[in-house]
């Protein structure tokens, strides 16, 4: 397949990076405007490219305005009224001006939803403005998405700078198979310069498969950027060994929450990823999650008293979601193996767990969990 061919026509993988972000955008956006304390959702895509390809496939432009006119129509009727705003850019004038014409071809875009803007910059020069005007936020919040044609101009400083105001959400796509082929043999100086970012290229461990390669990256991502902010992958397997990955970067944990939900729904069996083999995103067979290595990781944290709040971060940190803790929890209740204690020291409710975002905000010592 050459580049040129995958810029004209969608295929099934670049189908599922789209669709992660339309799942996405469905959950987490409604709740950001629908919130009292946000004014504005800001959302830029800086390589939009066209958004319609020749073979019919809707790309990441046209898939974000179609969600924000369904959310803006939902919250109309809930009498909020906070706007959507949006720039696509791409470096290539001819997409942008393509897109241009497609999205009022098919109606996309009301000015009563919110601004919309295109640019035609260079991604360095287009991130600056973004960087200076998410700086700005006081009640907006911001959304970035950066499907990049490579990645020789992606810099961590960049997306640590992105998120610095701790208003805004990242959706980063690499191909990290490009970059895994390369990682110790004919490395080219962008990827040395990448890796030398999140640390020095002698502590960069050699990773056996693709797979090991995307693992160490994320988790050289989540040191580089630090605790307060929460990190993820969505990996996207192309043919059999070619993975490409979407990294997810917030200082959100209910933005997070969201987020690992969109995966969970895409890839019912691990939340790791698509597969075309298993075509997890199209099957219509019900799937069951494996827990397995979260039950085990959950019982060496549940040694001693752990809140409600702590075993909801816990979950999260480790790719899963509450209803799978809940799950667990109750089948060790049902052993008798689990202890479940209220603040004044009385034996909680069967079945009451309290570990999601609402009560990790308003609660978050409502329980305390042991495991005998």
């Amino acid at each position: 397949m050459s580049l040129k061919d995958s810029q004209v026509n969608m295929y099934e993988h670049s189908e599922v990076k789209v669709q992660l972000l339309k799942l996405y955008l469905e959950r987490y956006l409604n709740i950001l405007n629908l919130s009292p304390y946000t004014s504005d959702v800001n959302l830029y895509d800086l390589f939009c490219s066209e958004g319609v390809y020749e073979n019919g496939g809707k790309g990441s432009p046209i898939c974000i305005l179609e969600v924000i006119k369904k959310i803006y129509d939902d919250n109309i009727a809930q009498g909020k009224n906070g706007k959507f705003n949006c720039l696509f850019n791409d470096y290539d004038a001819e997409k942008v001006e393509k897109l241009e014409e497609s999205i009022n071809r098919l109606k996309l875009h009301d000015d009563k939803t919110g601004k919309l803007e295109y640019g035609k910059k260079e991604y360095k020069d287009i991130l600056k403005d973004v960087i200076a005007e998410i700086n700005r936020f006081r009640t907006e919040k911001g959304f970035i998405f950066i499907d990049p044609y490579g990645y020789k101009d992606i810099q961590v400083k960049d997306i640590k700078e992105l998120l610095k105001s701790k208003k805004t959400e990242v959706l980063l796509f690499l191909p990290t198979q490009f970059m895994f082929r390369f990682e110790k043999n004919g490395t080219p100086q962008c990827l040395k310069d990448f890796i030398e970012e999140l640390l020095p290229a002698a502590e960069w461990p050699t990773s056996s498969t693709g797979l090991a390669f995307i693992e160490t990256l994320k988790d050289a991502f989540r040191k580089s950027i630090g605790d307060e902010y929460f990190v993820d992958s969505f990996i996207i397997t192309r043919d059999k060994n070619q993975f490409f990955c979407l990294f997810f970067f917030t200082s959100h944990i209910y933005g997070f929450d969201r987020m690992l939900d969109a995966k969970w729904q895409i890839d019912e069996e691990e939340g790791r990823g698509w597969n075309y083999e298993n075509d997890s995103l199209f099957s219509q067979a019900v799937k069951t999650p494996n827990t397995l290595k979260y039950e085990r990781n959950l019982n060496n944290f549940l040694n001693d008293f752990k809140s409600n709040a702590d075993l909801y971060r816990f979950t999260l940190h480790h790719g899963h979601l509450p209803k799978h803790a809940n799950q667990i929890l109750a089948k060790l209740q049902t052993d008798g193996r689990l202890v479940a204690v209220q603040k004044d020291g009385k034996v909680a409710r069967k079945g009451s767990f309290y570990i999601n975002y609402q009560d990790y905000k308003k609660n978050p010592d409502k329980i305390k969990f042991k495991i005998k």
